[in-house]
């Protein structure tokens, strides 16, 4: 299991760097003015807090002794294989949702697209109360809208607009 980590570790911390270095520089803009606070702040912060925590799995794993392998197999199983058919299963579905969200950003808004991905989840995620999905993917993404629009005085995307 710390070579699973090792390797986690690594390749999110190459997304990271990837996000810091190129992504959120070429496409957030600059500040409109003096006072103003970079759009590309919050993601940056979002993103370094993953490169650390990567670091962080990454160095334990490549530092870890054999009480500390051992002590993985025996939380995990040492005949734990990682990747069954359902497990597959699982990870296509979370990613077509996933994909549905992000392009219906473009066409219908925030709001419906994470109210679908956030009920959507849940749902996957084993969470069967009706109203308790109701509620929280109707009210996260309008809170979270209004809350971006508060404190950031950005629209996000919606068709109402």
């Amino acid at each position: 299991m710390h070579k699973t980590h090792l390797v986690a570790g690594i390749i999110v911390a190459l997304l990271s760097l990837w996000c810091l270095l190129w992504l959120i520089p070429e496409h957030t803009i600059p500040p409109t003015s003096d006072r103003d606070l970079s759009p590309a702040l919050v993601p940056s912060i979002a993103v370094g807090a993953c490169l650390l925590t990567a670091a962080i799995m990454a160095i334990r794993a490549w530092g870890a002794s054999e009480t500390d392998k051992a002590a993985l197999d025996e939380e995990f199983g040492a005949e734990a294989t990682g990747i069954d058919r359902r497990v597959l299963w699982n990870a296509f579905l979370v990613a077509a949702v996933s994909i549905v969200s992000w392009l219906l950003l473009e066409y219908v808004g925030f709001e419906p697209a994470m109210g679908l991905l956030i009920a959507t989840t849940m749902w996957f995620m084993g969470v069967r109360r009706i109203w308790t999905i109701v509620l929280t993917s109707v009210l996260t993404p309008v809170v979270l809208s209004q809350a971006t629009w508060f404190f950031f005085s950005t629209e996000l995307p919606g068709f109402w607009h």
